[in-house]
């Protein structure tokens, strides 16, 4: 014995506008007024009509046109999800005095059953669909104006809803927070897989939402992640996939040299993601520069002073060897960042001569662990660190102490900006090996062939 359909006593008709969506109906001229001039009530009348004639008589009856709504779409080329426009659609809702069944509202109208959704049970059922034609509910969604909406049938919808809104705006929150307890899973799961980072979450209004009431949950999966993805470095660079790339750029207040670093990062990025991977970076503080290092590819250290961290601290983190850990306000971090990038008003030795329990260190420690020094002027000059011959002028008498300065850095070479910048981004893969077949490199394989002053 077949099943008895229910009497709907309530529809809502969601379709798109092109009219193969509408291949029964044979006049399409209310079709062509709602697509072509945003006109969607002679549309509205004809449904209606086409209800009534098929005795579904209408009692109430709602419509407006969706053209603003946004969709979120994988991009397999930029390897993010990226915003596209839904097409545009109308949503109608019919309120019956008798109601009907689905396959006979479907028939009447010319469509198929699936575009037209069955209300929710419950007595806020029909509410919530007059919310959502303009997303009342919905504050994620484009917020449509009230004026938008046709009423056709029943109380005028303007006066619904400003007697409605005060209503709508509660339901809004209980919507946020139930969805948010529902999708926090979700993100500790995207958060912990590497796809979603702490800056995505506070320029993502829904990530945000998620974040602002499971603060501490989503931390922890971020420091988690931080962890996880520096353990993975340590490994690579022990097996010597790949080794650190160190540049010092140096230049006057007001010069560039943070907008030339910012620049230099956002290429890295773009290169990191042809070779498959995601780089995330860290700007930091110019004092406890480690607090809030998370185990990102790329640390930015941004007017940093020297003395901020101890001899041992600096050339423990530019050691491109080495991944140590780094002394921190709370707890040590791991320097686990595949490139470093340090802007300062001072030249390296200097820089590093104010360094914490420097006694007199031989700066060439520090000089010879730096890929590249760019002074920023006119133009950019480029300087490798070479080994220094012993002079007269390389010594520092300090309590009757000579210090021999082992490295020091060659004339630097001027170049355009655009230059400086690819000369930098070409270290960088050769040091990560992008642009050869794997091969395990070491500390002797790197002093022998790449860097013989070292």
């Amino acid at each position: 014995m077949n099943k008895k359909e229910a009497n709907l006593t309530a529809i809502v008709l969601v379709q798109q506008l092109e009219d193969e969506h509408w291949k029964t109906w044979k006049d399409k001229t209310a079709l062509k007024q709602a697509r072509d001039e945003s006109n969607i009530r002679p549309l509205l009348e004809a449904v209606t009509d086409k209800l009534n004639k098929a005795d579904i008589t209408v009692k109430e009856a709602y419509g407006i046109k969706h053209d603003k709504d946004e969709v979120k779409v994988w991009n397999q080329k930029l390897m993010k999800n990226v915003i596209e426009k839904k097409s545009e659609h109308i949503h109608f809702l019919f309120k019956f005095e008798k109601g009907a069944s689905l396959n006979r509202i479907a028939l009447a109208v010319g469509i198929e059953p699936q575009y037209l959704e069955k209300l929710k049970s419950g007595r806020y059922g029909y509410d919530n669909c007059l919310a959502y034609l303009i997303h009342a509910k919905d504050e994620a969604k484009y917020q449509y104006r009230p004026e938008e909406v046709v009423t056709l049938l029943g109380e005028d919808y303007q006066s619904i809803y400003h007697r409605s809104m005060a209503t709508w705006v509660k339901g809004q929150a209980t919507k946020k927070a139930k969805e948010t307890n529902l999708s926090v899973d979700w993100l500790v799961e995207r958060i912990l897989a590497g796809e979603i980072t702490k800056e995505n979450i506070m320029l993502t209004n829904d990530y945000y939402a998620i974040y602002g009431r499971h603060k501490q949950k989503v931390n922890e999966a971020i420091e988690t992640a931080g962890e996880q993805k520096s353990y993975q470095t340590i490994s690579e660079l022990k097996m010597g996939k790949f080794k650190k790339t160190i540049f010092f750029i140096t230049a006057p207040s007001g010069a560039g040299k943070t907008r030339f670093a910012k620049e230099l990062i956002e290429i890295l990025q773009q290169v990191a993601l042809k070779f498959g991977q995601r780089w995330d970076y860290s700007l930091t503080a110019s004092t406890n520069a480690f607090d809030d290092y998370n185990g990102q590819e790329i640390l930015f250290l941004d007017d940093i002073r020297g003395s901020s961290m101890t001899v041992s601290d600096w050339l423990k983190l530019l050691d491109p060897y080495m991944i140590s850990p780094i002394s921190a306000r709370y707890h040590n971090k791991i320097g686990s960042a595949k490139v470093i990038i340090i802007t300062s008003t001072k030249k390296p030795v200097r820089f590093f001569g104010i360094a914490k329990e420097n006694n007199n260190e031989d700066s060439g420690q520090f000089v010879r662990r730096i890929d590249y020094l760019v002074t920023i002027d006119k133009s950019c000059g480029l300087s490798h660190p070479q080994r220094s011959a012993p002079q007269t002028d390389d010594f520092i008498d300090t309590w009757q102490k000579r210090i021999f300065h082992s490295f020091e850095f060659d004339k630097p070479k001027s170049h355009t900006k655009n230059q400086a910048l690819d000369i930098l981004v070409k270290t960088v893969i050769k040091n990560m090996q992008w642009n050869k077949p794997k091969k395990v490199i070491n500390a002797s394989d790197q002093t022998n062939n790449d860097n013989p002053l070292l």
